[in-house]
């Protein structure tokens, strides 16, 4: 089956024909070949806008899947927390510091950390931190550039998205 490229040129080669040169025989055949690769074109055409719609629906099955599998992972993360917090106070509880089992050892181990309940604006600069980022403002930059400004490394360019429907 020959390429969209090459259906489209073979097309505008034999539409180059001037119609004066053909005899009513070619002229019928030349027309039913024509017929045939426009036919043969919207078969690719369709072949290709399938092809699309169903790699855009694996894509969303896949985000979806994705969404419910970080939901399972939130969860598992959340009843680890609980667990490891519970069996924490549980040792505690009982004054143990260590406990082994035939494969693991749980432990429970001290360490220090600091709890801020003020607001940040109440606290005195030197034990505050500011973060900063910065990124172009794409919109702004686009309509000074249609404006005709010129905006070091800054260019209008065309883009092209394919839609099928």
């Amino acid at each position: 089956m020959p390429t969209f490229n090459e259906i489209q040129q073979e097309l505008a080669e034999m539409l180059s024909i001037p119609d004066e040169e053909l005899t009513p025989e070619q002229r019928e055949a030349m027309d039913a070949y024509i017929d045939e690769l426009a036919k043969l074109e919207a078969d690719k055409v369709d072949g290709f806008g399938q092809f699309l719609k169903i790699q855009s629906a694996l894509a969303e099955a896949c985000k979806e899947e994705s969404r419910r599998l970080a939901a399972k992972a939130r969860a598992a993360e959340s009843r680890l927390a609980w667990l490891k917090e519970h069996y924490t106070i549980v040792l505690r509880g009982n004054g143990l510091k260590k406990v082994s089992g035939n494969a693991y050892t749980i432990s429970v181990r001290e360490s220090e950390a600091v709890a801020v309940t003020a607001q940040t604006e109440e606290l005195p600069e030197l034990y505050r931190r500011t973060k900063t980022t910065m990124e172009p403002d794409k919109a702004t930059i686009k309509e000074a550039l249609k404006g005709g400004l010129h905006i070091p490394g800054c260019a209008l360019v065309k883009t092209y998205s394919l839609q099928v429907r």
